[in-house]
């Protein structure tokens, strides 16, 4: 049996840890984990589950295997309890019966797919928050104002949100949300996602660099360096994007590049 790494002896303070459940044949089981770690490892997982839409061995295996998931990094003992805070251990007998394995880090990988995880009220706001801030970046940079054919500032979206009323779900990626975001608040301001297309020309003193710049910002769709050195180019990107790209090209170039709106 492979479960401890140094685990806790006796009553058990949790301090920064929380405790993961898991219910197996009408038995309980628990182990500690950092929340932090735990956190960022549940969204890799909810991105896989996504991909492979089933909950097969596969996945546990991938779970095991998988660059971005350190187990150590999440538990800080793979000791399996049946009551963590009276630290009451679990048997080997019923381990197998549940999970086919006594094996510490397996188990572990199990509860990170299958556990009910008891984050404080806290945590979750912050992460609520981050997920918050996330889906207002993605708005204020791919969205514009139709009226104006300006991004709004983030400051407004999130305003609208808050007028929208609108409830950040924690399970799901911010890429996940955005339409129904999007939808929501489409009742309070008038906002609609575009893409644009415009023709760039950089003359030749700046365009190596001011080309890399382009590049960061727009899916270059046509590109031609002229015999005098300057760079033209076609180049699609979000409209809320728009403003940003040309105030660093026109510093950059000191206002001698030149664009034009080109109509889709």
């Amino acid at each position: 049996m492979s479960q401890s790494r140094g685990g806790p002896k006796g009553n058990f303070d949790l301090g920064k840890y929380i405790i993961v459940k898991v219910r197996k044949k009408n038995l309980y089981f628990e182990m500690i984990a950092d929340p932090e770690e735990a956190w960022k490892a549940k969204q890799i997982i909810n991105v896989l589950r996504k991909q492979k839409k089933d909950e097969s061995e596969l996945e546990l295996d991938e779970i095991l295997h998988n660059s971005e998931i350190n187990l150590s990094d999440i538990y800080p003992t793979y000791d399996i309890f049946n009551n963590v805070k009276k630290a009451i251990r679990s048997n080997e007998e019923d381990l197998m019966g549940a999970f086919q394995t006594t094996e510490g880090n397996q188990v572990a990988a199990h509860f990170l797919l299958e556990g009910e995880f008891s984050w404080t009220q806290e945590q979750r706001q912050k992460w609520i928050e981050k997920k918050k801030k996330q889906i207002i970046t993605i708005l204020s940079r791919n969205c514009i104002n139709p009226q104006t054919k300006k991004p709004h500032p983030p400051k407004r979206i999130e305003k609208a949100m808050e007028e929208a009323k609108i409830s950040i779900n924690i399970d799901k990626t911010a890429e996940e949300q955005i339409d129904s975001v999007l939808k929501m608040i489409q009742v309070v301001i008038p906002i609609r996602m575009e893409t644009i297309t415009m023709a760039i020309k950089i003359p030749a003193l700046y365009a190596p660099k001011a080309y890399n710049t382009v590049d960061k910002y727009a899916q270059v769709k046509k590109s031609e360096w002229q015999t005098d050195g300057s760079w033209v180019g076609l180049v699609s990107l979000p409209a809320g994007l728009q403003m940003e790209l040309l105030e660093k090209l026109n510093n950059l170039t000191h206002g001698k590049m030149q664009s034009k709106l080109i109509n889709n």
